[in-house]
């Protein structure tokens, strides 16, 4: 197969910020997160939520999402939120390949260009991938962890679940013809002390184990109102995580297992103002 042409590749923007430019060094940080045990899981995995601030803080966390799998599935939608551009309905990357300083990734352009032309909720929006790491930090993960997989990259706008329900629905049919996982890329809590954000944190991810897409919107407008100082948000993947529960619950996986949570506060020390994260697995 002849490399695919570089102005149809999606290209790096986070690399040297979020993570190592370099690739031995983004290799060596890699296999540093690896070392622990790897978490068994309670059925053939659907989806994951995963976090993706600068590895640094959050990647040992979400590359335990990947170390869980025991088969390296077929294609991964990667779905993160839009962090820089507004716009409506949710993004789609369906050119050759993704760029990765550990080398290129394929993207499934069967599935992604059907998506595109089906489903009228997606689009071409290359504003929305110019400056978004949301995404783009999961392609390293994918490319050391899962070789051979490709990748469906999407950003959603915002809308809730008029975003979320059509492209959960969307996905089910792709996985009704490929070997299909989806992850939802989300950070927790944005914020507030380190205790504060260990309960809410808390709270917000029991919600989301319930796998009821209602409760955790009724615990994010409770966390929200309870009016901690420095508290942003539950979660800045709002529409991803929606997307995944409604697409899990397409699937059939009604099994849900929480792999870690840990928050900025525990790997810099900082406890004043901090972020959390988590991997949690949706199983069938």
């Amino acid at each position: 197969m002849s490399s695919p042409d570089p102005f149809m590749k999606l290209k790096t923007n986070a690399s040297g910020t979020f993570y190592p430019k370099n690739p031995k060094a983004l290799r060596e940080m890699l296999d540093s997160f690896a070392s622990g045990p790897v978490p068994t899981l309670p059925g053939r995995p659907a989806g994951l939520l995963l976090p993706h601030a600068g590895y640094a803080y959050s990647g040992e966390v979400a590359v335990l999402g990947y170390r869980s799998l025991t088969k390296p599935p077929a294609t991964v939608a990667v779905i993160g939120p839009s962090h820089s551009v507004a716009f409506a309905g949710t993004a789609i990357f369906s050119d050759e390949a993704v760029e990765t300083p550990l080398g290129d990734i394929l993207v499934d352009v069967e599935a992604a260009r059907w998506l595109l032309e089906a489903h009228p909720g997606l689009r071409v929006h290359p504003p929305a991938f110019a400056r978004e790491h949301s995404v783009e930090v999961h392609f390293p993960l994918i490319r050391h962890f899962l070789p051979g997989t490709q990748v469906i990259p999407l950003v959603t706008g915002q809308g809730g679940a008029k975003v979320a329900d059509p492209l959960a629905r969307a996905l089910a049919k792709v996985a009704a013809t490929r070997d299909l996982l989806v992850v939802a890329s989300s950070d927790l809590c944005h914020y507030p002390a380190y205790d504060v954000a260990v309960q809410a944190d808390r709270e917000f991810l029991e919600a989301i184990l319930t796998g009821d897409e209602d409760a955790v919107e009724k615990t994010d407008r409770a966390l929200m109102e309870k009016g901690w100082e420095e508290f942003h948000c539950t979660h800045c993947g709002h529409e991803p995580l929606l997307a995944l529960m409604g697409f899990a619950k397409l699937m059939g996986a009604a099994k849900r297992k929480m792999l870690m949570y840990r928050n900025s506060g525990d790997t810099t020390g900082e406890r004043d103002r901090v972020v959390g994260y988590a991997a949690v697995a949706f199983c069938k």
